[in-house]
């Protein structure tokens, strides 16, 4: 197959449109398309009176060598093999099967893919089930009572299941981890435009319905989920993990153990901490600054629209390349 980028077509387009835009960006007769599958949909709305849908299409065709010897173009190459494949690189045997703490979106993956790998994970959840965390959560907004374990922050699916259900991609994702991940999604009951649309979204209520499939598929796949189960120490002999301990009370014999815990188990940080240095992480945060509608039309037009800034901003031009640069401040 090739993958041709950038197609470019405009709203009220209709399926003949895409079948002449991939013939001329390709260089090709009709017949020449045996078939052809969206990849990829995103939109371009720099131009108001010119928006445009943009594509990238999977083309079978005939002849594909030749085709490519005439085509030049950085957007048109085969379609590379975007399969995700796990590494197995370890050369000892588990005498235990390996044990995952949370069950979040990092959680759930991992163990995904070693059940599909015949390990058999153990996933331990200190919250509940998605269906009874909703129960609790609601009855947190309505009467303010916390539970602690199981909470907008615990239990399955980690704090993303009670946001709207945006998905971020990664854009330089050479194994295609981020391709496997939204292929597991949609085998689980999530939209099939997710892997393909700019900006996915599931949503939320499709979502928790999404986690639990995900959770049965991998208990069918010789899994065990354990909810209400916390990781509460560390049994370390010789340097070597042997067993852990959880609910302060029980041990599982453990040689292999995975911390998917987010940033929100501060007790379980704590314990860590008396095995091993923690170092704290540099994080990034977003601020969104609002300015008045005119200050935008002067930094998107120009001085034609330039009105008299409010008396709390103070308003500076300069200028680079030739060309005017407004820069805005607030003043105190």
């Amino acid at each position: 197959m090739i993958k041709v980028k950038n197609i470019k077509l405009p709203v009220g387009y209709t399926a003949d449109d895409i079948n002449n835009a991939l013939i001329k960006n390709l260089k090709l007769k009709s017949e020449n398309i045996e078939s052809f599958k969206l990849n990829r949909l995103s939109i371009d709305a720099r131009k108001k009176d010119n928006i445009m849908y943009v594509y990238e299409f999977d083309v079978s065709l005939k002849n594909e060598r030749e085709i490519l010897k005439r085509n030049k173009s950085n957007d048109i190459f085969i379609t590379p093999n975007e399969e995700y494949k796990i590494e197995i690189t370890g050369t000892k045997e588990f005498t235990n099967r390996p044990v995952i703490v949370g069950s979040g979106p990092a959680g759930l993956f991992c163990a995904y893919i070693l059940a599909e790998n015949n390990y058999k994970p153990l996933i331990i959840e200190r919250g509940n089930t998605v269906d009874e965390r909703v129960k609790i959560i609601e009855e947190f907004w309505k009467t303010g009572k916390l539970d602690k374990n199981t909470n907008v922050q615990f239990g399955e699916g980690g704090a993303g299941t009670f946001s709207d259900g945006k998905l971020n991609t990664l854009t330089k994702d050479k194994e295609f981890r981020g391709k496997k991940v939204f292929d597991i999604f949609v085998e689980n009951g999530a939209p099939e435009e997710i892997k393909y649309i700019s900006h996915p979204h599931i949503g939320t209520d499709i979502l928790r319905n999404v986690v639990k499939n995900i959770r049965n598929k991998i208990i069918s796949m010789g899994g065990e989920f354990r909810f209400n189960t916390t990781l509460t120490n560390l049994n370390i002999k010789n340097n070597e993990l042997v067993s852990i301990e959880v609910n302060n009370n029980e041990i599982i014999e453990c040689n292999a153990l995975i911390l998917a815990i987010g940033h929100s188990a501060r007790d379980t940080f704590e314990m860590l901490n008396n095995y091993m240095k923690l170092t704290p992480k540099p994080f990034a945060i977003g601020v969104r600054i609002e300015h008045p509608q005119e200050l935008i039309n002067i930094s998107q037009y120009g001085e034609s629209h330039k009105l008299l800034p409010p008396a709390n901003y103070k308003l500076t031009y300069q200028t680079s390349n030739n060309r005017g640069v407004y820069s805005f401040c607030m003043c105190p």
